[in-house]
């Protein structure tokens, strides 16, 4: 093993340079720091992830506690702040605060770069001082540069409790597992850097959003999907509806809906045999029930393109509710009708769309308990 890859302090600094993660200068920072402490630069360790602690000493990276040692709230923004901090001035977060609504449900909100993002968090009482993982490690995420940057953040700790983390391209990360750290976690979520020009909250903001963030194949699918959305609907009226089908967009609409749909097809091989066909009154029950939720809750309609087939729910119009991600989960009118056709069960349109109103009752609900908190 050769002086640039030993186990030892010295080796482990002199792989940070090489790799561009630290400079020569922080390095020399970190050793001096570390031998004023009274450790042997050249001991080789058994155990490289001893070695991490050096991160820190040379003034790179931030680490993610054991235990806060204040107030939990305080904890989660430090540990934001400081992940941020990694990317320099193209990450900026602020407005960090733990939110429990009404029903107790908890929320970890905080602004990258003036986008609110939110989290659930669980925690094992009002004053625990451990933090939930799972929501620190999907903030985390969200604080990589993204855009034309290739870093993400890595775990250099076999053990998340006091272990440190660097924001690295995947070429550094290489080359620290081959100096023998872990790196058993690798973070970086979808960025949103553009925002939208309409007024935050309202269906404007939301459409613009998306389509800022879709492909241009899902944009055109969309688009495609709903140019003929009128036309389509009264064709469908007209031509495949009985008169007195109550054709108002209610509740109501959807249990005649339901009955007229079972005694169409009856399975969801027939079904599926109709969609694949083009059948118009399958497609027109696609947008029937679609157009349903938009009048019934705040939502609105989207297109997710893929050409991954083990994607689901990918390549067909979906009803996304206005609310913010980790809220808002897309429902398929397409499986809607799935499932009534193969379970055969009254109301089933109705409880399934109902997810919609769920998650923005419960975006509704945080958003009320932050104002109450200030």
């Amino acid at each position: 093993m050769g002086d640039a890859t030993r186990h030892t302090l010295r080796g482990f600094a002199e792989v940070l340079v090489r790799l561009g993660i630290a400079t020569e200068e922080q390095a020399a920072v970190g050793l001096a720091e570390a031998a004023g402490i009274g450790m042997d630069l050249d001991e080789d360790f058994d155990n490289p992830d001893e070695l991490t602690f050096l991160v820190g000493e040379c003034g790179l990276g931030f680490q993610t506690p054991e235990k806060v040692l204040g107030y939990l709230e305080d904890g989660y923004e430090e540990l934001l702040v400081d992940a941020a901090a990694c990317a320099g001035a193209s990450v900026v977060v602020d407005d960090v605060e733990l939110v429990k609504d009404a029903d107790g449900e908890e929320y970890l909100h905080f602004r990258r770069n003036g986008r609110s993002i939110w989290h659930p968090a669980e925690h094992l009482s009002d004053s625990t001082r451990y933090m939930d993982w799972n929501t620190a490690f999907d903030a985390i995420g969200d604080l990589v540069p993204g855009n034309d940057d290739p870093r993400g953040f890595y775990q250099l700790d076999e053990d998340s409790y006091d272990a440190w983390w660097l924001l690295l391209t995947p070429e550094q990360a290489k080359g620290l597992e081959e100096f023998g750290l872990p790196l058993p976690v690798d973070l970086g979520n979808w960025v949103r850097d553009k925002m939208p020009t309409a007024e935050p909250g309202t269906l404007a903001w939301y459409m613009e959003d998306d389509r800022l963030h879709a492909s241009e194949e899902s944009r055109r699918c969309l688009d495609e999907w709903l140019a003929p959305m009128d036309a389509a609907l009264d064709r469908w009226r007209t031509v495949h509806l009985p008169d007195d089908f109550p054709f108002d967009y209610s509740p109501d609409s959807l249990l005649v809906l339901e009955r007229l749909v079972l005694d169409r097809f009856d399975g969801p091989a027939s079904l599926e045999v109709a969609a694949g066909a083009g059948d118009e009154f399958y497609a027109g029950a696609v947008r029937y029930v679609g157009e349903t939720a938009l009048r019934m809750w705040p939502c609105r309609w989207t297109y997710r393109h893929s050409d991954d087939p083990l994607m689901v729910f990918t390549n067909e119009p979906m009803i996304c509710p206005n609310a913010p991600r980790n809220f808002a989960w897309d429902v398929s009118p397409r499986y809607a009708l799935h499932t009534l056709v193969q379970d055969r069960t009254p109301h089933s349109l109705r409880e399934y769309l109902s997810t919609v109103a769920d998650a923005v009752d419960s975006y509704h609900k945080a958003l009320r308990a932050r104002t109450r908190g200030r």
